[in-house]
C-alpha cells in the first residue's frame, strides 16, 4: 500500500514539474504573440524579440509535452541537461523583459524561477525539471 501510495506521489509530481514547464512556456509564448504588434508600429526590434520569446514559448511547450522528441534532442539536446535547461529558460526569460511591460516581467521572472529550480533539481541527481526526460533517459526495451 506504501508503494501504491509512493508511486501516486511520485506521479503527482512528475505532472506538476511538466505542467510548470508547460505553463511557463504558454506565458511566455502569450508574451511573444502580444509584442508582435510593436510590429504595427514599426518597431523591429520588438518585433523580432517577441518572434524569438514565442518560439522559445513554443519549444518548451513541445518539450513539456514530449512532442516531437526526436526533432528537439536533435537540434535542442543541451535542454536535456540542468545546466543546458537553466541556460536555455533565462535566455528565454530575459528576453521577455523588454516586451509587453508588465506581462513580460511577469513571464520573465517565472522562467528565471523554474530555470534555476530545473537546475537545483538536476543537481540532486534528479531527473532536471521534466517528467519527460525519464522517457529519454530509460533503456530501449524497459
Amino acid at each position: 500500500a506504501s508503494a501504491t501510495a509512493r508511486d501516486a506521489a511520485g506521479s503527482l509530481y512528475e505532472r506538476v514539474k511538466r505542467s510548470s514547464l508547460f505553463g511557463n512556456g504558454l506565458l511566455l509564448m502569450l508574451v511573444g504573440f502580444l509584442g508582435l504588434f510593436s510590429g504595427l508600429t514599426l518597431q523591429l526590434q520588438d518585433f523580432v524579440i517577441s518572434t524569438y520569446v514565442l518560439l522559445f514559448g513554443l519549444i518548451m511547450c513541445a518539450f513539456a509535452m514530449g512532442l516531437g522528441q526526436g526533432t528537439i534532442r536533435t537540434y535542442f539536446g543541451f535542454m536535456y541537461t540542468s545546466y543546458g535547461q537553466l541556460m536555455f529558460l533565462i535566455v528565454a526569460g530575459n528576453l521577455a523583459w523588454s516586451i509587453c511591460w508588465p506581462l513580460g516581467i511577469v513571464a520573465a521572472a517565472a522562467s528565471n524561477v523554474h530555470g534555476f529550480y530545473a537546475w537545483k533539481s538536476g543537481l540532486g541527481g534528479e531527473t532536471p525539471g521534466l517528467a519527460s526526460l525519464r522517457r529519454w533517459r530509460r533503456a530501449p526495451g524497459t
